[in-house]
């Protein structure tokens, strides 16, 4: 188990559309249930959906009050638990706040895959062998929707970590789904090696 804290965030805003506009995405049943039982396997603290639309958040607060219910904790104990992690929050100065509330003292760094080539990127090895020789501190991996976390959010980023390939490397299809991709990097980071 990694000594550090994590949070991973699902960030809908601000992301871009296929055309690289600035853009906020909606947040999806699946990505709620798979990504909240991926960071339950991999013993992630947290894990936040962000987005400023008020209509979301009453969502994810639906369905959130479902898992939370005797009657599901009764059927589904185990989803029950993984969702009892999740949080939706209108934006990532909040998750920074929260973190900050709960692991007072620890560093907090900022973590963010992404699958377009990007300048100083690092690879998941190199980061997992870096963060075994780390003091603990709070991990927050970001996850982006649409095609990808805006710019606009890149200078609160402390780490970029690159894109997952498959065998034909760069050349080969890379459009996973952001609850495969997470799933592939919380392997890559935290899981038994």
């Amino acid at each position: 188990m990694s000594r550090h804290r994590i949070a991973v965030v699902l960030l809908h805003h601000p992301v871009t559309n296929r055309l690289g506009n600035l853009t906020t995405t909606a947040v999806t049943n699946m990505d709620i249930h798979d990504l909240s039982r991926t960071c339950r396997t991999y013993e992630v603290d947290h894990f936040f959906l962000v987005s400023p639309l008020e209509g979301q958040e009453g969502v994810v607060d639906r369905i959130l009050s479902y898992w939370g219910s005797e009657t599901a904790k009764e059927w589904h104990p185990d989803r029950a638990e993984a969702l009892s992690r999740t949080r939706f929050l209108t934006d990532f100065d909040l998750v920074r706040k929260e973190l900050g509330e709960h692991y007072p003292g620890l560093r907090l760094e900022v973590v963010m895959p992404d699958a377009r080539p990007l300048g100083g990127q690092v690879g998941y090895a190199e980061t997992r062998l870096a963060w075994s020789g780390e003091a603990p501190g709070v991990k927050v991996i970001v996850l982006g929707t649409g095609w990808g976390v805006a710019p606009e959010f890149h200078s609160q980023v402390d780490r970029f970590l690159g894109p997952i390939y498959g065998p034909l490397g760069q050349e080969g299809y890379n459009h996973l789904s952001v609850r495969a991709a997470g799933a592939v990097i919380l392997d890559r980071l935290f899981g038994v090696p």
